[in-house]
């Protein structure tokens, strides 16, 4: 604390108690919703996976249930949101159906002790939680940068109660590239399932369980790639990424690993089916849920794949390629919406149901977890990908004055220090690296970064617009700031956990939490310090600092970044969709002078209606709104020519528009911000929402009373041997138990 005197942002617990004090009404009452439904339905999927597969470890299952929800959200959102049963009721129905088959069948449940990863990935949380927690508390708008189109999107299927694939984007700042499907839907049900009308406070409300589940992924797929213990240590040194500073916002990139860590790890499982078929599942989500970062999933878990053929389990590599097919399939929607090429309802559902068909058909034809042959050269095989990624970091930078891994140890010294050293030492320690069975992905998955510098120009020759210039230039950004940093805390983590299991336990923790906690090296001006390795204390200031005035600086109110007048506005746009006169196919078009989030009133956050922005400052070559739906003051006249049904003017528009414009009445004013409404419409009363929003949950709360009112069954200790009722894979998978 004396290092960090003199650091601009204050390490202070009672200013940010003080400062979030005023919300805490709000943002604590909204947690402890959120955390209930998404614990509950996360209780509710681990309990049925331990019934299909009772051998399942409980910390899989609990990690299977938690990132579960998120891939149920994706599949039901696409399947019941076009016709209107992706709602509350159907949330509530399907975990009330669910408790209830559990009452009946119970799962066996074995208590464990915490392994020592599992221990230290928990004090990971704890170091985290204790600047994290104020910081969600004083946030009911996620604090971070360009985030603002996720809540929006979510809030659009709250408040209309349908959800189009092709038009669940009221933000209009983005092209379609930038949509991430699977998370919008999963925060909707967040907020629909804990009943928060506002989808920005469910989102921002799940800040810390999303921090946990990062977490806790990161060390199951340490312990997949190396062992237990680096699997720990590799969530300790996320501190060091910008992971943590980039959760914050809930935005795909960075939240994404929780599902990119948990599909690889579960994937590439030896011994369990259930783990497979889940791995591959949210293989598909994970896509939905960022393209770039779900991609090189794809690749990675591929990879792993083909490695199967080293040890000569070729019935294990079918079922690898035939359940990535199925992730595909999965991971659909996104591949439509991205190129903006709409497919009509229900085509997307049933390709994704033969998707999860042919992933669960490629579960059954996995054989049995054994030591086959050709271990050797599958040693071999791993030995190699760490060999070549060591030799291509080392040939890029011998022949070219400046790399990504170059940029990468600029900025983060430590972490590619121990990384490096981490990836040696396992070629160095046979006894260690024979126990291994997939370090050399840790070096797979690094080496995409090599293999993007040598695609970016290539990419960016065959963009012929600013949609696919802008696709093509976050593939490099998205390596060296997200997936690069993050793959390397694996080899890191293995490097302490040689000296944690073979010198000193004590020892090595003080010294890794030694080198987390001590800020060693301060940047000079720190306002965009994400990047650059940072030490848990920093961390815990620019948290605290945050949580003390809020993050939205420029803004009236710089935690829900409206002023009172522009909370009026909400209010007002809200009574018209309750008046039925704001529909889910309504646009507004909203004059402005840009439409950064610092200067643009950001009414979709609130309300989920269409934004159609027309800015004083636009660039028609900006990459960033390339695709989008924002246009300049030169298409003013055709706009107001197609007669839109609301126009909100931020800015004064120019003489010929009027006051009101023609045909239209005034309904709001503040002074600077003025909201007109097409005169026909203020008559018009249209029915809202599906008259039939209630059929899916009803019946599921029928089927679970039916349940209830039958016998309940108790496990016995064989487990398996008195459930009839698992499914095919369980019943093939465990043969030893029956």
């Amino acid at each position: 604390m004396h290092r960090l005197r003199d650091f601009p942002y204050r390490l202070s617990w009672s200013e940010a108690w003080y400062g979030i004090r005023p919300l805490i009404g709000e943002t604590l009452w909204a947690a402890i919703k959120v955390w209930i439904f998404w614990g509950w339905s996360a209780l509710v999927i681990a309990g049925i996976a331990l019934r299909i597969e009772p051998e399942l470890e409980q910390a899989d299952a609990l990690l299977v249930g938690a990132s579960g929800v998120w891939v149920l959200a994706y599949l039901l959102g696409n399947l019941l949101g076009p016709v209107g049963l992706f709602n509350a009721a159907t949330a509530w129905g399907l975990l009330l159906l669910g408790t209830a088959w559990l009452w009946r069948h119970p799962p066996r449940i074995q208590r464990r002790s915490a392994s020592s990863g599992q221990r230290l990935a928990a004090l990971a949380f704890v170091l985290l939680a204790v600047s994290y927690l104020p910081l969600q508390l004083g946030s009911p708008v996620v604090p971070f940068m360009d985030v603002l189109s996720y809540p929006s999107s979510a809030q659009r299927i709250v408040t209309f109660g349908v959800y189009q694939p092709f038009n669940n984007d009221p933000y209009g700042c983005w092209g379609p590239y930038a949509q991430t499907p699977a998370l919008e839907l999963f925060y909707a049900l967040l907020a629909m399932g804990s009943h928060t009308y506002r989808a920005a406070l469910a989102e921002s409300a799940a800040m810390l369980p999303m921090a946990a589940l990062m977490i806790f992924a990161t060390w199951r797929l340490g312990k997949t790639l190396f062992d237990d213990a680096a699997g720990g240590m590799a969530a300790l040194f996320l501190f060091f990424t910008c992971l943590f500073r980039r959760a914050q916002g809930m935005r795909g990139t960075a939240v994404d690993f929780a599902l990119v860590a948990l599909a690889i790890a579960f994937f590439m499982d030896r011994r369990s089916r259930l783990l497979f078929a889940a791995g591959a599942l949210m293989l598909g989500t994970s896509v939905a849920s960022h393209a770039i970062d779900g991609g090189f999933a794809m690749i990675v878990a591929g990879a792993g794949a083909v490695m199967w053929i080293a040890q000569r389990d070729y019935r294990r590599f079918g079922a690898s390629a035939i359940a990535l097919g199925g992730a595909m399939m999965v991971a659909f929607p996104e591949f439509l919406i991205a190129l903006n090429h709409p497919a009509p309802f229900p085509l997307i559902p049933i390709v994704q149901s033969a998707g999860v068909a042919l992933i669960l058909f490629s579960a059954r034809l996995l054989p049995e977890a054994q030591d086959a042959e050709g271990r050797w050269m599958f040693t071999a095989i791993n030995r190699v990908m760490i060999a070549a990624f060591v030799f291509a970091v080392l040939y890029r930078h011998a022949t070219e004055r400046f790399t990504l891994f170059l940029q990468i140890s600029n900025n983060l010294p430590m972490l590619t220090l121990f990384c490096f050293g981490g990836l040696i030492a396992a070629m160095a320690a046979p006894r260690d690296f024979a126990r291994l069975w997939f370090p050399g992905l840790a070096a797979m998955a690094l080496l995409l970064g090599v293999a993007g510098e040598y695609l970016d120009p290539v990419l960016r020759a065959l963009s012929h617009n600013p949609s696919a210039g802008m696709m093509s230039s976050d593939i490099g950004i998205k390596l060296w700031d997200y997936w690069c940093p993050f793959f390397l805390t694996l080899p890191a983590g293995f490097l302490f956990a040689l000296a944690y299991e073979r010198w000193s336990r004590p020892a090595t923790v003080f010294i890794v939490l030694a080198l987390l906690i001590y800020p060693w090296h301060q940047a000079e001006n720190p306002v965009d310090y994400d990047s650059v390795e940072h030490s848990v204390t920093e961390q815990w200031a620019f948290n605290l600092h945050t949580a003390a005035i809020g993050y939205w600086a420029g803004h009236a109110d710089r935690r829900w970044t409206f002023t009172p007048s522009e909370m009026n506005l909400i209010k007002v746009l809200d009574s018209e969709v309750a008046a039925g006169r704001i529909t889910f196919a309504t646009h507004v078009l909203h004059l402005c002078q840009s439409i950064s989030s610092w200067t643009m009133v950001q009414f979709p956050v609130l309300t989920g209606i269409n934004n159609d922005p027309i800015e004083y400052e636009h660039d028609p070559n900006n990459l960033w709104e390339g695709g989008s739906r924002v246009r300049g003051m030169n298409d003013l006249p055709s706009a107001l020519a197609s007669r839109p049904p609301y126009i909100l003017e931020q800015v004064a528009p120019p003489r010929f528009v009027g006051d009101p414009p023609a045909g239209y009445e005034k309904i709001y004013d503040s002074g600077w911000v003025r909201l007109y409404r097409r005169t026909d419409l203020a008559g018009a009363v249209r029915g809202q929402g599906v008259p039939y929003w209630w059929v899916g949950g009803v019946a599921a709360l029928l089927a679970a009373i039916i349940l209830l009112a039958g016998r309940r069954r108790v496990p016995s200790e064989a487990g398996i041997a008195q459930s009839p009722d698992l499914s095919p894979i369980a019943r093939r998978g465990n043969g030893q138990a029956r």
